[in-house]
């Protein structure tokens, strides 16, 4: 019986000591009424580029559900 490949659904560790220098740039644009502001963001976010990245994080299911957008949003969608 031949075994299958496992994906991976996230990182590696490798991957995140990768991303410890990355940098992630603040997502602001003219014209805004409400910022919301998060401090030191974790290596997941980092590797991906994107805020409040990592599975589980609360932020997008709470910007929804508050009633912020219209439908759950996902870290890729930080800028709509």
């Amino acid at each position: 019986m031949a075994r299958r490949a496992v994906e991976r659904a996230g990182p590696t560790r490798q991957d995140l000591e990768g991303a410890r220098s990355r940098l992630l740039r603040d997502v602001a644009a003219p014209g805004l009424r409400v910022l919301f502001t998060g401090i030191n963001p974790g290596l997941y976010s980092a590797w991906t580029g994107h805020h409040f990245a990592r599975p589980g994080n609360r932020f997008w299911p709470a910007l929804h559900r508050s009633g912020f957008t219209p439908r759950l949003l996902r870290p890729d969608e930080q800028e709509k």
